[in-house]
């Protein structure tokens, strides 16, 4: 945290405030020492749509920057989405939170963050700029998870919004979804289930979420999801130079761990990107204060808007654009772009274990192991305070699980980014599906996870060898010297949908398999 207080200490950017109507500093509007106001209230949109909406208004005339916040999926209705709400309206913005549409109290269906929520988005202005002392000038969004890829969406397309902080948003749907050809069956299902409790799925989104439990038209499901992944509309983002906050989290089961990151990358304007331990919004939530007190990540994200909504010179839009926190070291470090990030990579050498003849390893699909990917949908928070989920490395056995290791690390390793791997196989079957994951494996055997991915074929010819290459959500985490990396193959995990006959055999090349990890100097 010194590191980052060290920045945001005062150093100033050179850039002036945005002066209001009557000449004020746009950080200076006039307050008369009263407590905002908060009322309910309703917003109708164009196609009739009726939206339930809370405003915010800071004491004073104005006019004061705006905040539209679209709600989040689950159990956060708008009235605790964003805690901070009247705290931002005391420190002079007008907040204009709301649940989305088919959520909540609001009407109609859920949209899943595609056009009706990004025309939303854009009519909440609108309403807010003709009903509130809002200033036209000074438009933010600020929410998180699903509000937060609504906000990323409608940023691209609306000239008026001047910053956005967006928590845990994803900007790739379909790589939610489907990893390696392999349906995230159980998230896709936990998804659809919760949004059914919480509000009314429009017939498209049902259709989509049935189509990705099924394993059905995934082409279709693909385009559905591209007019809802921020990524589809970097170019808007960047036309405008809109400046762009975002966190995320290293074991987030919804958004895989480099996907924000790619998409940071993309963008051309002021942007950052905080990646910190933890599952799906684990480090940006009110409870983050107190089981990682190293990751103020609302804070940060109120002094990028202040920065840019206030024209506070906070420094905030002076750190690097990507801020790491391990999950197993409390130090943030800094890296000018998510490339720089993965630039340094290293090819593993590996030692196969209990090869069966002809150089072969034999695995049966749709069979799990101890090998695992934490318990869904809790593993993101436990590992947010320290322990990985963990197996020991005596108890996997083929034909359950294969595995190779790596010789014990002369020296320490800070592995950062995306590790691949490369292997060829063969398969009884036309279609099947493997999980892999790489574990850090200390001298007793006792392996941590640093990383997991499924990966399914179909089409192959059985008894053929063919190529497989599997790249791993990314991860940082520093091995110690004397550890070993471990990576393991077995035929299933809870959270993936496998395809194939529930008992096939894969035989893979004990040889012909290659770990890639990105490595920085210990």
């Amino acid at each position: 945290m010194a590191l980052l207080a060290s920045v945001l200490a005062g150093q100033a950017t050179g850039v002036s405030a945005v002066e209001s109507a009557d000449g004020q500093a746009a950080g200076d509007a006039s307050q008369d020492g009263g407590v905002p106001s908060a009322r309910g209230t309703t917003v109708v949109m164009r196609d009739g749509t009726r939206l339930a909406a809370t405003v915010y208004t800071p004491a004073g005339a104005g006019p004061h920057p705006l905040i539209v916040a679209p709600g989040a999926w689950w159990t956060m209705p708008q009235d605790v989405l964003l805690d901070e709400k009247r705290e931002l309206a005391e420190a002079g913005y007008v907040v204009v939170a709301y649940d989305p549409r088919g959520l909540r109290s609001s009407g109609g269906e859920i949209d899943m963050a595609g056009p009706s929520d990004v025309a939303d988005v854009s009519e909440m202005i609108t309403w807010a700029l003709a009903h509130t002392p809002a200033d036209a000038r000074r438009v933010g969004l600020y929410s998180s998870s699903y509000g937060a890829a609504v906000a990323l969406n409608a940023a691209a397309h609306d000239p008026r919004v001047a910053a956005v902080a967006a928590l845990c948003p994803w900007t790739d749907l379909f790589d939610a979804f489907v990893r390696n050809g392999t349906d995230a069956g159980t998230i896709a299902t936990y998804q659809a289930v919760l949004g059914s409790l919480d509000g009314r799925l429009s017939p498209r989104t049902r259709q989509a979420f049935a189509r990705l439990t099924s394993n059905r038209d995934i082409e279709g499901v693909r385009a559905w999801a591209r007019q809802r992944s921020a990524r589809t509309f970097a170019a808007g983002l960047n036309a405008r130079r809109t400046p762009v906050f975002m966190a995320g989290e290293w074991s987030d089961p919804l958004v895989p761990a480099g996907q924000t990151g790619r998409f940071l990358d993309q963008l051309t304007g002021p942007r950052q990107l905080w990646m910190n331990p933890g599952g799906h919004g684990d480090s940006s939530s009110r409870e983050a204060a107190l089981l990682q007190p190293e990751a103020s990540i609302r804070e940060h994200a109120r002094d990028w808007l202040d920065r840019f909504l206030l024209g506070r010179p906070n420094g905030a839009d002076r750190l690097a654009s990507l801020m790491v926190r391990p999950r197993n070291d409390k130090r943030v470090e800094t890296y000018p772009s998510w490339s720089a990030l993965e630039r340094s990579r290293s090819q593993v050498p590996l030692r196969a274990q209990q090869v069966s003849g002809d150089d072969g390893m034999r695995l049966l699909t749709g069979l799990d192991s101890p090998a695992d990917s934490g318990a869904f949908p809790v593993a993101g928070l436990i590992d947010s305070v320290g322990p990985a989920p963990i197996t020991a490395l005596p108890l996997l056995l083929a034909p359950l699980a294969i595995v190779w290791r790596s010789e014990p690390l002369g020296v320490p390793w800070r592995l950062r980014g995306s590790p691949t791997v490369r292997t060829n196989l063969t398969s009884t079957a036309s279609e099947g599906t493997f999980v892999a994951y790489l574990y850090d494996v200390d001298p007793l055997g006792v392996g941590r996870l640093i990383s997991h991915a499924p990966y399914s074929f179909e089409g192959a010819v059985p008894g053929a060898r063919f190529a497989a290459d599997v790249p791993m959500p990314a991860a940082a985490w520093n091995v110690p010297r004397g550890h070993r990396l471990a990576l393991v193959f077995d035929g299933g995990d809870h959270r993936y949908s496998g395809v194939g006959p529930v008992v096939s055999t894969l035989t893979f090349s004990a040889a012909d398999t290659r770990l890639s990890v990105p490595v920085h100097p210990g």
